[in-house]
């Protein structure tokens, strides 16, 4: 009877941990499934002036392979260019993944890309790049379809590339792939994570169109008159003690033009809270006496 129980006490320990086995299986996700697309928000500016605003679309097309390896083929579209001009433009990339980790493959080599495995205080090597990423913190995102995915909050040492949130199984929230942003003034910026799809359904969706564009918005802006930060973090601080007429009334709408903030003043300074706003380009219109002025800041 004893050796009976010790063979159900074992059979039970096998099937418990083949439960706990399937469980981690169906927590992995597949990256890049053929047919998920990515929508990013990029804009473009002469100088540091922000003047429009644009769309990256990544696309999953199929499964290839490279050395042996199981590849997805990822093609980036834009529609617009770096000026705003209409000129479009593809190019193909290919990644391939080995549990939590995934590759670009170039050159018939594999290049760490992403390491969803890494929790907060570890940190992988981005070969291609010659950054080390660090995780210094992780949370969970619910998707629309009400599913949860790890996000890692990551950061380098000595460039932006992954000064982002990966988000596990769906990637960085501003770019699929790295792309440096501060040097220069730069043609474009990669703002935000729109839209992401698999089989058709949205899983990170937006309160516009993927694909929306602005070709041009208006600005008036006087340095000598208003003073104020464009890129924000957590306040926009907007100085209007040189103004020589009136304030009345501060609008700000976001890049499709929603007004998502009024309040009408005669204050000579004010200070807006934007911690939780989406990260993005946002219009400022200054109404005073006789004129309106508009300025355009960055949200990070």
């Amino acid at each position: 009877m004893k050796a009976l129980n010790n063979i159900r006490q074992k059979a039970l320990l096998f099937l418990l941990l083949l439960v706990a086995a399937g469980a981690a299986k169906a927590q992995s996700h597949e990256f890049a499934p053929v047919g998920a697309e990515w929508y990013y928000e990029r804009l473009y500016r002469e100088g540091w002036n922000y003047t429009g605003v644009a769309y990256d679309r990544f696309r999953s097309l199929r499964t290839v392979e490279i050395n042996g390896w199981e590849c997805k083929e990822i093609e980036l579209y834009q529609h617009l260019d770096c000026d705003g001009l209409v000129n479009p433009y593809t190019e193909l990339r290919y990644i391939t993944q080995e549990g939590d980790q995934v590759y670009e493959v170039e050159n018939g080599q594999r290049l760490l890309l992403y390491d969803f495995g890494k929790n907060p205080g570890e940190s992988w090597y981005a070969s291609k790049y010659d950054v080390e990423v660090f995780v210094i913190d992780t949370s969970t995102m619910i998707l629309e379809d009400g599913s949860v995915r790890k996000a890692m909050q990551t950061f380098t040492l000595d460039d932006n590339l992954y000064i982002n949130n990966i988000i596990e199984g769906i990637g960085m929230d501003r770019s699929l792939f790295p792309f440096y942003d501060w040097e220069g003034p730069p043609p474009c910026m990669h703002s935000q994570i729109r839209c992401y799809s698999e089989e058709g359904i949205p899983l990170i969706a937006s309160d516009t169109e993927c694909d929306y564009e602005i070709v041009a918005i208006d600005e008036r802006f006087d340095v000598e008159t208003v003073a104020m930060n464009t890129i924000v973090e957590n306040f926009l601080r907007i100085d209007f003690s040189k103004m020589q007429e009136n304030i009345k009334q501060i609008r700000i709408s976001d890049a499709i033009g929603k007004t998502i903030f009024t309040k009408e003043t005669s204050d000579t300074t004010l200070e807006i809270d934007f911690a939780s706003k989406p990260k993005g380009m946002y219009l400022v219109q200054i109404v005073a006496d006789t004129q309106t002025i508009n300025f355009k800041f960055i949200k990070k």
